[in-house]
């Protein structure tokens, strides 16, 4: 039997948190097809259970998800918060769970670039450090810490897998809490408690075949931005430029979430690739100049431009409300590393896959998700809206009846 066979074969059993995520939805998905044994930690919100939690987001990304197939046999969810001792669960199915666990895969982050820092310290920090002591735990001690390529911070030139250098400094709050979030784990492997392998995606986009998003995430709000502005100055007879500050020659690299589910589960089943990280990353990222196009294409906005700096002062009122809704991701727009990826294609080899590049079918088919998700939201806002006024109407019937 070939050792990545035998591997794949004694790791079955796979504990998940963040499984409601984005990448946590497809990343199941693929491990459940893989034949894998999965119990999800999920939090229970809004009035749903941790179950109920869990099948809405696996028919959300997949409606035809074979949800009682799975339910009970192959997948397990367990309602937690990593943020909790013993992960909020008692103490006796917390053992139960690290009993039955072969891996642990760290998914669950705090994702919003800029927020309180005690909010990403207790959820990237503090999570992590909870996900380490439950493996620590566990037989194996495997844990696979989900960071992102961008705890290289505000560093330019190559950014290497087997580096983690944290005296660049930091866009935001996120990329510096990974970046610690990542130390925790490797100083537990380095006292013994775990083994670890860790993966840094760069920017997360829709799936390769569906386009697929969930409506929290970056690239979704950036579009959903736009499309409201362009609703907005569509039927204006005047100059419909519109311009957004960027340096159009700079790269943004892009990875389908697909992709880096794949990724993640080819990994964790590979023993050369324990105790290293790797860069699930685009090998030739976009400039931002081609994504401008494949976008105002897709938007049929042709007066879509990117602005320089010294042309910030000069932007229109509707463009300067636009770029205060995205600072967030403006720092993003000026330049980045490039994440170089010798461990990953030296672990993986000839199993490597090549992962679809931005494209203007990429796009287009983000869009229309996206525009179909819009759709969907206002359907649901206006039916919100009736409802309450429906019961408003009948409080009134009743008090005067």
């Amino acid at each position: 039997m070939p050792e990545n066979s035998r591997v794949a074969e004694t790791k079955k059993r796979i504990f998940l948190t963040g499984a409601t995520g984005f990448l946590g939805t497809v990343l199941l998905n693929d491990l459940l097809m893989r034949g894998y044994t999965v119990t999800a930690l999920v939090r229970a919100h809004q009035g749903l259970s941790a179950s109920d939690r869990l099948k809405s987001r696996m028919l959300d990304y997949d409606p035809g998800f074979p949800w009682d197939r799975f339910n009970g046999r192959n997948l397990f969810a367990v309602e937690g918060d990593t943020t909790q001792l013993f992960f909020g669960m008692s103490k006796d199915l917390y053992d139960r769970c690290a009993a039955s666990t072969d891996v642990v895969i760290h998914n669950a982050a705090c994702t919003a670039l800029e927020t309180d820092w005690k909010i990403l310290e207790a959820i990237n920090i503090g999570g992590t450090r909870e996900a380490i002591e439950f493996a620590s735990h566990t037989h194996a001690k495997s844990l696979v810490h989900v960071s992102s390529a961008y705890v290289a911070g505000e560093r330019t030139g190559v950014a290497r897998e087997d580096e983690l250098l944290m005296t660049e400094g930091f866009r935001n709050g996120y990329e510096r809490s990974k970046a610690i979030a990542e130390s925790e784990v490797r100083d537990a492997a380095a006292s013994g408690r775990i083994q670890f392998l860790i993966v840094r995606p760069s920017i997360i986009v829709g799936d390769s075949q569906s386009g697929y998003m969930c409506p929290n995430h970056h690239f979704f709000d950036l579009i959903f931005r736009l499309l409201t502005i362009r609703r907005m100055i569509r039927n204006k007879t005047e100059d419909c430029r519109f311009r957004i500050p960027g340096d159009p020659n700079a790269t943004k690299n892009f990875v389908p979430v697909d992709h880096v589910a794949e990724l993640i589960s080819l990994l964790l089943e590979t023993d050369a690739a324990w105790g290293k990280a790797f860069h699930l990353t685009d090998p030739a990222p976009i400039r931002l100049e081609m994504l401008n196009f494949y976008v105002r294409t897709a938007l049929d906005w042709p007066d879509l431009v990117w602005c320089p700096k010294s042309d910030i002062k000069e932007l229109s009122p509707l463009e300067r409300r636009f770029f205060r809704s995205i600072q967030i991701y403006e720092k993003y727009f000026w330049q980045e590393a490039f994440f170089a990826q010798s461990q990953l294609k030296s672990v993986l080899g000839a199993r490597l896959p090549v992962a679809d590049q931005m494209s203007q079918e990429t796009v287009d088919r983000m869009v229309k998700f996206i525009q179909t998700k819009y759709a969907r939201r206002d359907i649901t806002r206006k039916q919100r809206s009736a409802r309450k006024k429906d019961e408003r109407t009948s409080s009134v019937q009743t008090l005067y009846a």
